[in-house]
């Protein structure tokens, strides 16, 4: 099944991945954690509250992968397709987490 940006789930190991890119990238990044170059890999692990809207609806950014690299933390994200509110998105993630690290890999 496609989702709105027409990528198909895949699931690999009993875990459904939105998309073939992050399926690959995961996989990269456990060997990257069997290695001990990072650690506390999570998939989709965590929820970051970004604030609220201008009509008091709550933003929230959930990271595709987070996980520690040489002691600092690090939220990443797999665009295979920039969507529209994703510089916002990742704007008020910046601001409202300094201490977190944001890398993207298209």
């Amino acid at each position: 099944m496609t989702n709105k940006y027409h990528v198909s789930r895949v699931a690999i190991g009993g875990v459904v991945y939105d998309s073939r890119a992050e399926a690959l990238q995961h996989q990269g990044l456990k060997i990257l954690e069997k290695a001990g170059q990072i650690e506390a890999l999570h998939y989709h692990g965590i929820r970051f509250s970004l604030g609220k809207s201008d009509k008091g609806k709550l933003i929230s950014y959930t990271p595709d992968f987070t996980y520690i690299k040489d002691g600092h933390l690090v939220a990443h994200e797999v665009k295979g397709v920039r969507v529209r509110d994703w510089p916002v998105r990742a704007a008020l993630f910046a601001q409202a987490y300094p201490e977190w690290q944001l890398e993207v890999s298209e």
